[in-house]
């Protein structure tokens, strides 16, 4: 197809059939007609049965009077003989005659029967005609009164019909286009070429741009071959759609949608800008009000510094809300699949709402199906988010009784197919109308204007964890009753990992039998389904029937040999049932475990004066109270904070060298005082410097001899002159080219929360990344992971 258009003719002599083209059967079945009805009367006219009757009758007379005239005429005998004779000839003759004219009125009769069919026929091809006449001016109007453009063309490539909205659409008669050329002029060059009826293929579509006598349009065409009127032969129809307007609202539909991506990605650098501003001063706040916590305060000084750090987290957690919306929102959201362990992530979120929970006078509970799979593959950070948001709602909307955490699967346990998780959060609050349910998962929701003032909170927690769990396959339910509570369904698909090592949790056997006495219910219940899943026969009571339970069990020559109590009943209550234990178990040996909260542990000497063997802190981990049982968990070492606490502190890590040097890079003084005191704390000299040139300086004179060597590197990402990322690559190729080889590691500062962000400075060479704001123990935590141990192996013995 050329940039003119498409070219397509009639054959000659053509035109006089306007719009007709496809149907000329009824003209001819006309003249058919004509010619059979001619005929059927010149029959008519030359059949004459009237004449053959009277050639008949004559004849007869003739013979009847020859008779006669012979008797007369005839004399005597001979008249006599005569006559007979006579007569005899006349018979025959008249016999002659009847059977030759007999065939002629047979053929009569037949001929009348044959003009009475024809005529019957004529009727009928009559009929015929009008019906196909109508159905021709019916098939016309349909044409016509389409709105797409059709015509039709012949081997030649000529046409043969168009219909009405085609002529309109060009402002052409039928006489002016069917069997002459006609050309179709594009406003944009085209590659497709029209179909031909000479082509292998019998279909196709194509859009072209064209000027038509309304201007130009955009015109979809769809073509297929179809049966010409000749017999054997064919044409292309071609059916043409007018999508001008469909096409400018799929253009103005493109430019919204680029411009509401612009819009997303303008709202996405905003709100990372945002929180990089608002996470730098926070990371001085929350530092310092850890450090401040480490000094010698007044009661009424540890309040404060409680306030300012709850009001930084508080902060800090909306900032993250509203950072994940924003992601949900613009689709962008990705999630991380890797190995992870799910009873340690509950277990973690678990604990660290365990103080808030406690200072409300709430009991917070948790329990693992022994069907769960050990080690999951997933997005750890997710599943901990929707948990997270899920407890501190249960925690935040309850006043009285507890909350619990209940971790099972629908499917057990394959090391290749996904397993549905279940994690249902339990509480004893306020409870949830059915108008409140149905706005829940709705963002910046909450049940009553009332409820927010008093709780505080946005309402995208929830909306925020349904999205999650939807990406995970899965769903958040609810199931609520004003007064009584709610339990929130969590269903999450993530792939059980087989571990080559790891056969699962095994249970020493063991005939212990151990008491739960205290007033908890629900983590009295926790404990025992824990223990029972361990196959330890265990019975739980309430404080005050303890004594009735140990006395029933001795009687029964069953005694408990193991004690659990609540240590709020006291040290001294509590005391007497350790030995009241004691006294019914002939051999004994009760090993008896108190219960205790973080602010309780101040007691815990006064609990060992009565009498206790140790103690477990709510909430209780499994294998924790498995292994102060007793009941060694196999195999595996024990878990490390258990009734013994372990300080994760620089200074109390075996391997760790007692001073070691750090090189920071920081712009921000308030953060960098704080990284200052936190490493002076951790028993480290520094090196200290405002910028990303500052600190390339810095790593050249430690080359050439100038300066001491450094362990490890701090480096903010933001800094004037030179960024952190453009540093870390300069101090790379520095160690690369000099004697040392390696670099020490570098570690990102960093204030931005997206994980693309954090990602991108590994790949630019970085070996690890802390976030703002971070604390005293994140810093030990990075600085534990890495003193010790050099990039490429090396590794410096603990002086």
């Amino acid at each position: 197809m050329s940039d003119k258009g498409s070219h397509f003719s009639v054959p000659p002599g053509a035109e006089h059939a306007g719009k007709e083209g496809p149907h000329p059967a009824p003209a001819a079945v006309a003249r058919r007609l004509a010619e059979l009805q001619a005929s059927f009367e010149r029959v008519r006219a030359a059949r004459a049965p009237g004449s053959l009757n009277g050639v008949s009758l004559g004849a007869l007379f003739a013979g009847l009077a020859f008779l006669v005239a012979a008797f007369v005429i005839l004399p005597g005998p001979v008249k006599t003989l005569e006559v007979f004779l006579a007569l005899g000839f006349g018979f025959i003759l008249i016999a002659v005659f009847l059977a030759v004219m007999t065939p002629a009125r047979s053929g009569a009769d037949q001929l009348e029967r044959l003009g009475s069919r024809i005529e019957r026929r004529l009727e009928r091809l009559q009929d015929a005609q009008w019906e196909l006449s109508e159905n021709e001016s019916r098939y016309r109007a349909l044409l016509d009164t389409q709105e797409d453009a059709i015509v039709r063309r012949d081997e030649n490539n000529h046409l043969t019909f168009a219909n009405k909205a085609f002529l309109d659409m060009f402002a052409v008669a039928a006489d002016e286009v069917l069997g002459k050329p006609f050309a179709v002029e594009l406003c944009e060059a085209s590659d497709v070429v029209p179909l031909s009826v000479n082509d292998e293929i019998r279909h196709q579509r194509f859009m072209q741009h064209i000027f038509t006598a309304s201007g130009s349009r955009w015109i979809e065409w769809e073509e297929q071959l179809v049966p010409a009127p000749a017999a054997g032969r064919f044409e292309v129809q071609s059916v043409g759609r007018d999508v001008t307007e469909q096409r400018r609202g799929e253009t103005q539909l493109a430019e919204a949608r680029d411009q509401a991506e612009a819009a997303n990605r303008a709202k996405g650098r905003f709100l990372a800008a945002m929180s990089h501003e608002i996470r730098t001063p926070m990371n001085g706040i929350l530092g310092m009000a850890s450090l401040l916590s480490d000094t010698q305060q007044t009661p009424e000084q540890q309040t404060y510094v409680r306030a300012i750090d709850q009001s930084a987290r508080t902060l800090l957690a909306l900032i993250d809300e509203i950072l994940d919306f924003s992601k949900i929102e613009a689709g962008k959201l990705e999630l991380m699949e890797a190995p992870f362990e799910l009873e340690t992530c509950v277990q973690g979120v678990v604990e660290l709402l365990a103080p808030r929970a406690h200072e409300k006078g709430l009991e917070i509970a948790w329990s693992v199906s022994s069907q769960l799979p050990h080690v999951v593959l997933g997005d750890e950070a997710r599943v901990r988010q929707i948990l997270l948001n899920l407890l501190s709602n249960a925690v935040k909307f309850t006043d009285v009784g507890g909350v619990s955490v209940k971790v099972a699967t629908t499917d057990a346990p394959s090391p290749t197919d996904e397993t549905r998780i279940i994690i249902a959060v339990e509480d004893t609050g306020i409870g949830l109308t059915p108008e409140d349910m149905r706005g829940l998962f709705t963002e910046f929701e909450q049940a009553e204007p009332a409820i927010r003032r008093r709780n505080g909170g946005t309402g995208l927690g929830l909306a925020i964890s349904r999205q999650l769990a939807r990406a995970m396959g899965g769903e958040i339910r609810v199931v609520s009753q004003p007064g009584k509570g709610s339990t929130f369904t969590a269903e999450l698909v993530l792939a059980p990992v087989a571990l080559a090592d790891d056969n699962g949790p095994t249970i020493a056997p063991s005939s212990a039998r151990v008491l739960l006495a205290f007033d908890r219910p629900l983590e009295r219940r926790a404990l025992r389904e824990a223990l029972c899943s361990a196959g330890v026969g265990t019975v739980e009571c309430e404080f005050a029937l303890a004594t009735s339970a140990l006395e029933s069990a001795a009687k029964d020559g069953s005694p408990f040999d193991r004690l659990i109590v609540d240590g709020a009943v006291g040290p001294a209550t509590a005391g007497d049932l350790v030995a009241k234990a004691r006294a019914l178990n002939q051999l004994g040996k009760v090993r008896c475990i108190v219960l205790v909260n973080v602010l309780e542990r101040a007691s815990l000497s006064e609990f060992r004066a009565a009498g206790f063997d140790a103690y477990l802190v709510r909430p209780v981990r499994p294998a924790s109270l498995l292994l102060q049982l007793g009941l060694r968990r196999s195999p595996g070492p024990p878990p490390p904070d258990c009734a013994q606490h372990v300080d994760h502190t620089l200074q109390a890590t075996p391997g760790v060298a007692a001073r070691r040097r750090v090189l920071l890079a920081e712009d921000n003084e308030i953060n960098s005082l704080l990284a200052k005191r936190v490493l002076e704390k951790c028993g480290c000299d520094y090196t200290a410097v405002t910028n990303g040139a500052e600190a390339v300086a810095a790593v050249r004179r430690i080359l050439e001899g100038q300066s001491p060597d450094v362990d490890l590197i701090l480096m903010d990402i933001f800094m004037p002159q030179l960024d952190g990322v453009e540093a870390a690559r300069a101090i790379k190729q520095l160690f690369a080219g000099s004697a040392l080889g390696a670099s020490p590691p570098i570690v990102a500062l960093t204030a931005n929360a997206f994980a693309e962000d954090r990602q991108r400075y590994l790949d630019a060479g970085m070996d690890d990344y802390l976030a703002k704001p971070f604390d005293k123990a994140s810093l030990e935590t990075v600085l534990v992971r890495w003193f010790g141990r050099r990039p490429g192996g090396n590794t410096d013995a603990a002086a």
